[in-house]
């Protein structure tokens, strides 16, 4: 018997782009948690006494800014090295878009399987035979299973792959396969990487894909980190979740369905946020709050959402002070008021109202907004535009939900005003 570690899409030192344009972001915390959830992995291969180390590809996250994120890994490869485990190793496309990896040599005791071509290492000792290939370049876009060999007999065979399968959503097509691409070589483990969430796509043979160690921003949430694999007689006997992550993302949904006022949505969100600390395995959290539901006051609340967001990340930290950074507040409430007679009465008001509503919901449909959204691009530094921020612009889905939001806010104000008179 002997047990393995499978891990993959390490991205050591990722940028966390815009996150200076966040008040109050713990910007060290997340910007060494990759580090640590590194640290982390190789605490429990060394307690666990594995056989090796399986790494499926992403392992940099492109060029590096300085050699320190190198030094890191030679550093805790070392450690593994020191209590005699091999690391194996394969390109993901981020690694094979950073330069600066090949001018630092890699531990003793790592290897980093040939880009170009299929390579089998064999670990005799516990008759082991592992075969993967790395990508030679960005963009990898062949199926590369199709040069695997097949099972070596009286050996565990495990495929050492980074693809996207038949494609899983959020991630680009890379090295695209099916199952019966895997299933035909005769394996009894496959060691994917390059989807970010944890997937057991087959127990026939073991087809997995580990998830990333470390969530860095809102769209990875949940518990993150390895599996550590038991092989017994041939077999995989057991695979154990191994959670290694030391900040936790986290979608927080507080439901304020018919919601009459302040108190009830704030005791309410109280309720959220303990629950959500309490499955976060004693881990600090980055959260998003998402306030939905139909309630009488949910114009009273989008009307001033800078204010009401405050008050909500007063009372986060009132609950979990620095175990808790709130990302973001979203309104999502639909309202039960009775609008048909503001609209009816023909006043400027009501006429103001019913052209705030009927404003399309989809964005191509909104005269100017291209000149608008131009205007907007202008003012604002690209960072606070990137791909993982909430004002990433070439996203259908934020124009929608920007737009929804202006016409909450817009008649949410209106109708405060209106009702004060």
């Amino acid at each position: 018997m002997f047990k393995f570690i499978h891990a993959a899409d390490v991205h050591l030192d990722s940028p966390l782009r815009g996150l200076s344009r966040y008040e109050s972001a713990p910007v060290e915390s997340l910007r060494n948690a990759c580090r640590k959830a590194f640290e982390n992995l190789v605490d429990v291969a060394i307690e666990e006494k594995v056989a090796f180390v399986l790494l499926a590809g992403d392992l940099y996250d492109g060029d590096w800014k300085d050699y320190s994120t190198g030094i890191f890994l030679s550093r805790q490869v070392g450690r593994l090295g020191k209590n005699g485990i091999p690391v194996f190793s394969v390109a993901g496309n981020h690694d094979a878009a950073n330069r600066m990896t090949r001018a630092l040599d890699c531990p003793a005791n790592m290897k980093m399987l040939s880009y170009r071509k299929v390579e089998t290492i064999r670990q005799d000792r516990c008759a082991v035979a592992i075969h993967g290939r790395s990508f030679a370049n960005q963009h990898v876009d062949q199926n590369i299973v199709a040069e695997f060999g097949p099972a070596e007999k009286g050996m565990f065979n495990i495929g050492l792959l980074h693809t996207s399968l038949n494609g899983r959503e959020g991630h680009a097509r890379y090295a695209p396969c099916s199952l019966d691409d895997l299933r035909s070589k005769g394996y009894q483990y496959w060691a994917l990487g390059h989807v970010h969430r944890q997937e057991f796509v087959s127990e026939d043979p073991y087809i997995v894909f580990p998830g990333c160690i470390q969530g860095r921003h809102i769209r990875e949430t949940g518990a993150k980190g390895c599996v550590l694999v038991t092989v017994a007689d041939g077999y995989v006997s057991e695979i154990e979740k191994c959670p290694l992550d030391v900040l936790r993302w986290v979608n927080c949904i507080v439901d304020l369905t018919d919601a009459t006022d302040m108190t009830v949505v704030l005791e309410r969100t109280r309720l959220s946020i303990s629950r959500e600390s309490a499955s976060a395995d004693g881990r600090p959290m980055a959260m998003r709050i998402r306030f939905e539901g139909a309630t009488p006051i949910s114009n009273e609340l989008a009307a001033y959402p800078e204010r009401f967001e405050q008050r909500i990340k007063a009372l986060g930290a009132e609950i979990a002070g620095d175990d808790l950074w709130i990302e973001r507040v979203e309104m999502a409430t639909t309202g039960k008021l009775d609008l048909r007679a503001v609209l009816r009465d023909g006043s400027a008001f009501g006429k103001l109202l019913e052209g705030i509503l009927a404003t399309p919901a989809r964005p191509d449909e909104i005269s100017g907004l291209e000149d608008v959204i131009a205007t907007v691009r202008q003012k604002l530094p690209s960072e606070a535009l990137g791909k993982d921020s909430p004002l990433d612009l070439d996203e259908a889905r934020t124009l929608e939900r920007l737009v929804d939001e202006a016409k909450q806010m817009l008649a949410g104000r209106l109708l405060t005003v209106g009702g004060a008179k």
